[in-house]
């Protein structure tokens, strides 16, 4: 399911935060979604989705959406009272009551070493299902990131979505989503599916961990796109994130 989280500051005249929160963010997800004494992780072990050996990463968020910001250098200013966020995971109805109580009421400290601004989760809402068709329009609301495996090449290849053959890895990655969801493999080809862009390409580099001895960067990529496949295929990447990463902030897409 996908929800919508109202965040306000609890603090406005600390509103400065780095450019690069997705890690810290989906850091913060991570460890409410997993914590052991929780509502929601008690039931992922019992659906055998939650294992001290496996923790629960099948979830996308968007961008912080921020009305009124200023961008200074890798610091991010926020001017608005109030700001917002989509966290979309399993398409599963027993979810629904167990996120909202485990993310409602909640205060948690985002940002680095240098700044960082204290947010209260001050609402959270269920979105409803779109309907889901075998031909649909996109546009990323985290960046998309994609990579492969070269022979010969210690580091993956990071995949801009002007690369030929970039169809056949995104839905290769869109079928694993698919049995995410399911249960089970899709039994259609997953070579089949259709990929084709809307508008041009913008690059973004995102650091994780930056300042930090783990400190790496991935390169994902902002874009409308249109896509043909089986309306669930769709649907899987709808809920979980398209391309890869997803648990830490890429590939989050809304429906145009």
């Amino acid at each position: 399911m996908r929800y919508k989280l109202t965040l306000k500051l609890v603090d406005p005249l600390r509103n400065i935060l780095p450019v690069n929160y997705q890690y810290e963010l989906g850091a913060w997800f991570y460890r409410m979604v997993n914590r052991p004494e929780g509502k929601l992780s008690n039931y992922l072990v019992s659906a055998g989705l939650l294992s001290p050996d496996k923790p629960f990463r099948n979830f996308v968020f968007s961008n912080l959406m921020v009305p009124d910001r200023k961008i200074e250098g890798d610091r991010l200013s926020i001017q608005s009272e109030k700001i917002g966020l989509l966290f979309s995971t399993l398409p599963d109805e027993g979810m629904i009551p167990l996120v909202k109580e485990n993310f409602g009421d909640t205060r948690f400290i985002l940002g680095d070493r240098i700044s960082q601004v204290s947010i209260a989760v001050e609402n959270i809402e269920l979105l409803p299902e779109p309907v889901f068709t075998d031909k649909m329009t996109f546009k990323t609301l985290s960046p998309l990131h994609l990579a492969m495996k070269m022979q010969g090449r210690k580091n993956e290849l990071f995949l801009s979505p002007e690369t030929p053959g970039y169809s056949t890895v995104f839905y290769s990655d869109l079928h694993k989503k698919f049995k995410m969801v399911n249960g089970f493999d899709h039994p259609h080809d997953p070579l089949a599916g259709k990929f084709k862009l809307r508008s041009p390409v913008t690059q973004k580099g995102i650091t994780l961990q930056s300042g930090n001895p783990g400190q790496n960067k991935l390169i994902g990529y902002q874009l409308r796109f249109r896509l043909q496949a089986d309306p669930q295929l769709l649907r899987a990447g709808y809920y979980l994130g398209f391309g890869e990463k997803n648990h830490l902030g890429f590939g989050c897409c809304e429906i145009l």
